[in-house]
């Protein structure tokens, strides 16, 4: 019995012993919960550029004062959307005075060939403006409140006499910026729509430029004399680079006759080259039997596409009295004109594009 009962107490002790001996297993780290997955935002996208479609006119109202010796030329260069939305428009009046001498006789030297909008503050407004504001920029004004605005909406705009001009009154938001006689801007915007082209473009600078020249043939006891005040002018628009997208071209020569006694007598028909037509009469005496708006159209065409340093590249030469493109194969083609003062107008608009 004694036997058994240290057996049991040995066994009893190993037991012990062995539990003792085991290493307590080390407390596990608690989990950590994982981030969430989120998603990488997308980067935004650019708005799809897409052109459009648009149409360039140019438009003209010429008047002349005999009292003066005066031309005023009214140009209006209008682009329209598809929906005949005036986008952009650029305004600009050559405003031609022949020079007297001290003793009353007409002479070419001196004479200030800047339009308008040249002129700047040169042009005297300011002083006489009821608000103050220069030509230009009342001009400005007006250009700014046509954008968005359809044609039949601008000539449709009532006039009213002050300070004996014909005035938008009526148009609050015009008239706060533009107190000038409105009349010959609406005609020349209403005229635009005879000469036109299209062009498509994401986006588009328009430009006017204008190139006048004076000139004076003495009258004789034969002869009538003459005073003349020829203006050529382009209207372009370019790319954001300069590159010309579309042009329209036009010409006046509002000459007086000069008589005996220094007096002047003005021109009845004072339609420029393009209002003209046939009626011009450039067909007969054209080596390529084409009128004068038919060649300004071929040289629209021409331009399209090209640089100011295109154009200023042309070579001219003299052929049959006129210094023409002969040498430039795709613009003598359909237009045989003297193009100089022509180049010399778009590579003005070009510049003034914006």
């Amino acid at each position: 019995m004694k036997k058994l009962l240290a057996m049991l107490l040995a066994l009893m002790m190993v037991l012990s012993l062995a539990a003792c001996g085991e290493t307590p297993a080390e407390p596990s780290e608690p989990e950590v919960p994982s981030e969430p997955e989120t998603e990488e935002p997308e980067e935004p996208t650019e708005p799809e550029v897409t052109e459009a479609t648009y149409t360039l006119g140019l438009g003209t109202v010429v008047a002349q004062n005999t009292d003066k010796g005066q031309v005023n030329a009214t140009m209006a260069a209008v682009v329209l959307d598809a929906e005949g939305t005036i986008v952009a428009i650029d305004l600009d009046v050559a405003q031609s005075t022949c020079p007297k001498t001290d003793a009353g006789v007409f002479v070419a030297e001196g004479f200030d060939n800047r339009t308008k909008t040249e002129k700047g503050p040169d042009y005297g407004m300011a002083p006489a403006s009821a608000i103050s504001a220069e030509w230009d920029a009342q001009m400005a004004a007006f250009e700014a409140w046509a954008i968005g605005k359809t044609v039949d909406y601008i000539t449709g705009v009532e006039l009213v006499e002050s300070n004996g001009h014909m005035v938008a009154a009526n148009e609050a938001d015009l008239y706060a910026g533009c107190t000038m006689a409105i009349g010959d801007f609406q005609n020349a915007v209403a005229d635009a729509l005879n000469s036109t082209t299209e062009f498509t473009a994401e986006s588009f600078k328009l430009g006017l430029g204008v190139v006048t020249t004076c000139s004076v043939t003495e009258a004789t006891a034969e002869k009538a004399g003459s005073v003349q005040m020829y203006s050529d002018y382009a209207a372009v628009v370019t790319a954001e680079d300069g590159t010309i997208l579309a042009a329209r071209l036009d010409a006046i020569q509002p000459a007086f006759g000069l008589n005996a006694d220094n007096t002047l007598s003005a021109k009845e028909d004072l339609r420029s080259k393009y209002q003209l037509k046939e009626g011009y009469g450039m067909t007969v005496a054209s080596p390529i039997g084409a009128e004068w708006y038919t060649q300004a159209d071929a040289y629209c065409a021409y331009v399209a596409g090209k640089t100011v340093a295109d154009l200023e590249a042309i070579e001219l030469v003299e052929h049959n009295g006129h210094m023409v493109a002969l040498n430039e194969a795709d613009l003598y083609a359909g237009c045989t004109m003297q193009v100089g003062s022509y180049i010399e107008a778009t590579v003005k608009a070009v510049g003034y594009a914006d």
